[in-house]
């Protein structure tokens, strides 16, 4: 369990990206996060890396503050930028270099995503892969450091939509029980059908959560000519796609790019 508990932090002074923010994050869950451009994304992903600071409250895993960033801690978090460079290194370098830290290392898992995605075990200069080659490898990377915290920053931006349909499905094969991934995303088609939860950052700075399961029991999705009576409408060809309350007491599947829509807009608090 993460806990993310009562805090605050901005770049500047008296100018917070979060105000008293407080948040729990489950084991074995699949998170996707998602805002708009310059909302804090990042910053929270970083904030959970330990790789920021809060200037109030803290956040904590398994009962152990990140902000500490002692081995323990840093040994089960890895975060993937959505922006790097690996510099002039063979894969098999890196890997060596990198993977000692990490005690849940499965080189069999690395091995079985580079193949996922056509790409051979043997690279000689990882700066010279394509930026979508590089995200690929990374995410391989990622997944076989197995870490207990896993956060992907714009994991699939620059990669085409088999790629992006091949990543869910190595993330999915190669997920640990006990795994905690966060995904930020601003482009999430090809990765709803994996989320188990939503984040989505508001641009005041504070965060709806709430699991895709819940939703489908408390909202509808659907087209209508008219929106009487919807909690969220947005015009369509026909009508309107709708936001309801569910009251059928059967699970509705709701398109994760309406309901960020209604969220950030206030429809859904």
């Amino acid at each position: 369990m993460t806990i993310i508990d009562n805090i605050t932090y901005g770049y500047r002074k008296n100018r917070p990206v979060f105000r008293d923010l407080t948040l729990k994050l489950g084991d074995g869950r699949i998170y996707g996060l998602l805002g708009m451009n310059g909302s804090g994304k990042t910053t929270l992903l970083k904030l959970l890396s330990g790789m920021l600071f809060p200037d109030k409250g803290r956040i904590m895993s398994d009962g152990e503050n990140v902000a500490e960033r002692s081995p323990g801690i840093l040994q089960n978090i890895f975060m993937m930028p959505a922006e790097f460079r690996f510099g002039k290194i063979s894969l098999d370098r890196f890997i060596a270099l990198n993977s000692v830290f990490y005690p849940a290392f499965d080189d069999s898992i690395l091995k079985d995503c580079l193949a996922g995605f056509g790409i051979g075990p043997k690279i000689d200069n990882l700066d010279r892969l394509s930026s979508g080659e590089k995200k690929k490898v990374l995410a391989c990377i990622a997944m076989s450091f197995g870490t207990k915290i896993l956060l992907m920053d714009e994991p699939v931006s620059g990669m085409d939509i088999p790629s992006r349909t091949l990543f869910r499905k190595l993330l999915v094969k190669h997920l640990r029980d006990e795994q905690t991934v966060i995904i930020s995303a601003h482009e999430f088609s090809g990765l709803e059908n994996i989320f188990s939860d939503v984040l989505i950052v508001r641009n005041d700075g504070t965060v709806y959560s709430d699991s895709i399961g819940n939703i489908s029991v408390k909202y509808a999705c659907g087209t209508d000519r008219s929106d009487t009576g919807a909690l969220y409408s947005e015009p369509c060809a026909g009508g309107y796609r709708v936001i309801r309350k569910n009251i059928s007491g059967i699970a509705a599947e709701i398109p994760v790019d309406i309901l960020f829509n209604a969220v950030l807009k206030g429809a859904i608090r």
